[in-house]
């Protein structure tokens, strides 16, 4: 059965960002396209089996059972419900970013 993806408006927001960057600040808008791409496939990939790639190694971030899935330089955070097989796209940061920061800041409950 394949699950239904929701990528958020942060999700959406850092993926135009993403290309934005590469396209504009780095001049090449042809690693931009193609690093969209990538995300995007990868985004679609997770319709089935999302369970395959790993929880954060993070403890409090595991226990929330955040995945990843890394694309290029970039890392793709999401949470699957199982209960309405729905993947649900959290966020998509920058790897060398303080992405656990982010991560507790904006998805955690609080």
């Amino acid at each position: 059965m394949n699950y239904k993806i929701h990528v958020s408006h942060a999700a959406e927001h850092d993926l135009h960002s993403a290309a934005n960057y590469i396209a504009h600040q780095l001049q090449n808008p042809l690693a931009a396209r193609r690093m969209l791409a990538n995300a995007l496939a990868s985004i679609d990939s997770l319709e089935t089996f999302p369970g395959r790639f790993p929880v954060i190694d993070e403890p409090l971030l595991a226990s929330h059972q955040l995945h990843f899935v890394p694309v290029q330089n970039y890392l793709l955070f999401y949470r699957i419900d199982s209960s309405t097989q729905t993947v649900h796209i959290l966020r998509f940061l920058y790897g060398h970013s303080d992405w656990q920061a982010i991560l507790r800041a904006d998805v955690l409950p609080t």
